[in-house]
């Protein structure tokens, strides 16, 4: 079914509402792990535990560097948490292990995607570098912008492919409205996904937190920006999502 085109949605006075900033949904993920984090922190550990095996694995099998793909199940789960909590209806480490269950054919789907992308574009600015030449120049740069918009596009489908108002839609249809929600706010969703990955970069220094917190961090802060934005283009209100 053809997402409904209507207006923004508006609050009791017929004003637009407001979508949120980027510093309000930081600050509000943190008080979310905060009080939540009993359930998060071990949804955490389960994706670092996959995550792990996966590259260890790659080491000795440079093959197996696609199973990094395996860690989207865990993080579809966690984002399964992240969209309960931002949707107001409460999450625990059932909707985790029930959200790896639902949504593993798809979060897979994306999972490999992004990892035989993300593989390519960097082999690609590899090689240009080494050209040392004006094309390799160009063929690194192309490849470094588009590793850029594959992680803003990562950043946007992983909430909407979780989103338990949308559960059940079509994976086709999960990542159509993730590129409207990029084109809606480019310069946003690039920031977003800059902190994101800074985030994860500096979380490995302190191994501790790249296990228990980070990952969870970022899923709440990427779903408490992306989903309102994802209801605004769609003209849902907060009482139709209610």
């Amino acid at each position: 079914m053809a997402a409904r085109a209507s207006s923004a949605p508006r609050d009791a006075a017929g004003r637009p509402t407001p979508l949120p900033s980027i510093g309000a949904v930081l600050r509000a993920a943190v008080q979310d792990f905060y009080f939540n984090s009993w359930r998060l922190a071990p949804a955490n550990l389960v994706w670092a535990g996959v995550l792990i095996a996966a590259v260890v694995t790659a080491g000795f099998w440079a093959p197996a560097v696609l199973l990094i793909a395996l860690a989207a199940v865990p993080l579809a789960g966690i984002h399964r948490m992240a969209g309960r909590l931002v949707r107001g209806q409460g999450a625990g480490f059932g909707d985790f292990t029930g959200g790896m269950g639902e949504l593993a054919r798809p979060a897979l789907t994306l999972g490999l995607a992004a990892t035989i992308l993300g593989l390519v574009f960097g082999v690609n600015a590899a090689i240009g570098l080494q050209l040392d030449n004006p094309f390799g120049w160009f063929l690194s740069a192309t490849a470094l912008y588009a590793e850029i918009g594959l992680a803003v596009l990562l950043v946007a489908s992983w909430p909407n492919l979780a989103d338990p108002d949308r559960a059940g839609w079509a994976f086709r249809r999960v990542v159509r409205l993730a590129v409207l929600v990029c084109f809606a706010r480019p310069g946003r969703m690039t920031l977003l996904t800059v902190i994101v990955g800074a985030i994860l970069i500096l979380s490995t220094v302190v191994f501790p937190a790249i296990v228990l917190v980070s990952v969870a961090y970022v899923s709440l802060a990427a779903t408490r920006y992306v989903l309102p934005l994802a209801d605004h283009i769609e003209g849902r209100s907060p009482t139709e999502l209610a």
